[in-house]
């Protein structure tokens, strides 16, 4: 297959362009060229292994319609860039909205006049669904939950865009669901809950379990926010790329659909119960520093994963303790991943 890969020097679309790589498939992978820390170590590692990379600002929507004149036959996109800091969508939301909602509007316009017949996943977040007033909680011992037993948020709940970035992730997601339903095309949406994993190089506001982690892999203090027991379901990387494999080659039957790609309430932990984790397995004592809560930070958001495991037949494979210990074993040593 010819795969284009966007956001290729990112976390996700590290994993997801090597792993076709090493099935043999051709990929090309577009990336803005940011200058963070993460995505420099990664356009190295996709460049020894010979992953071609196109510079392509998918805020300009010349840039995407040319690349894609120019790429001939595609057969599948994995649309993987975006802003994706809470933060900073607060801070700037007017850059937020241009890479999340404008940039994925002009790549399904590239789709629909250069590739119709291509696949198209999405990946869109667990913030689409807000705060959810409805689902009440109850506080336990390390954590908070549902006070009604339930598998979690499911994709028919309401959606309520919280937040800068929950509004520019929304409009992706729907325009994304649209144009199957108007155009005919073969795009869907995988609703992602927490994410981890090797090669993602994370920071305060932005990848909770790999940036916990690693402060407390190497002993170091850190701040976190609140009394620690908001709680979050967590999938590895391993998982996420079988998950978008399934998408694809399930894209005939599921185009217009949109579906949680999570570690469902199996997989879900609180702070408090990752950092209890993370000594276990490390040996350091934990050194966080209490902040007080952030503003529009929910109690509890787990996913019901029922629907992946309906339409795709995928669950995850990796559990949230032995994802974590895999995560320690990569932040030790960074080459030594699941893609040699």
């Amino acid at each position: 297959m010819n795969i284009v890969v966007t956001g290729g020097c990112g976390f996700l679309g590290t994993n997801v362009a090597l792993h076709y790589h090493q099935l043999g498939d051709s990929v090309v992978c577009i990336d803005n060229n940011s200058k963070s820390p993460g995505n420099l170590v990664n356009r190295e590692r996709l460049s020894r292994r010979g992953i071609p990379l196109a510079h392509v600002d998918i805020r300009n929507s010349n840039d995407v319609d040319v690349f894609f004149r120019d790429l001939g036959k595609c057969d599948a996109i994995f649309h993987l860039a975006a802003q994706v800091a809470f933060k900073q969508s607060v801070e700037n939301p007017r850059k937020d909205f241009e890479i999340n909602a404008v940039g994925t509007f002009n790549l399904l316009e590239a789709l629909r006049l250069r590739s119709p017949r291509a696949a198209f996943v999405l990946a869109s977040t667990n913030q689409v669904y807000g705060a959810l007033p409805s689902h009440l909680f109850v506080e336990q011992s390390t954590r908070f939950d549902y006070k009604e037993p339930c598998l979690g948020i499911r994709e028919d709940d309401r959606l309520d865009f919280l937040s800068p970035y929950g509004c520019s992730k929304g409009a992706a997601d729907q325009y994304t669901l649209d144009y199957a339903r108007i155009y005919g095309l073969q795009t869907a949406v995988a609703r992602l809950g927490g994410i981890y994993g090797c090669y993602q190089y994370s920071y305060e506001d932005h990848g909770w379990v790999s940036y916990i982690s690693e402060m407390v892999r190497t002993n170091q203090g850190f701040n976190r926010f609140g009394h620690g027991k908001q709680v979050r379901d967590v999938l590895f990387s391993s998982d996420i790329v079988l998950a978008f494999d399934s998408m694809l080659r399930r894209i005939d039957t599921i185009a217009g659909e949109a579906i949680n790609i999570a570690g469902g309430r199996e997989n879900s932990m609180s702070v408090v119960e990752l950092l209890r984790l993370l000594e276990d397995l490390t040996g350091n004592k934990e050194r966080s520093v209490v902040n007080p809560m952030r503003s529009g930070d929910k109690l509890v958001a787990y996913l019901d994963i029922s629907k992946a495991d309906r339409l795709l037949g995928w669950r995850p494979q990796v559990g949230k303790v032995e994802g974590v210990r895999r995560l320690l074993a990569w932040l030790d040593n960074p080459e030594a991943a699941e893609y040699s």
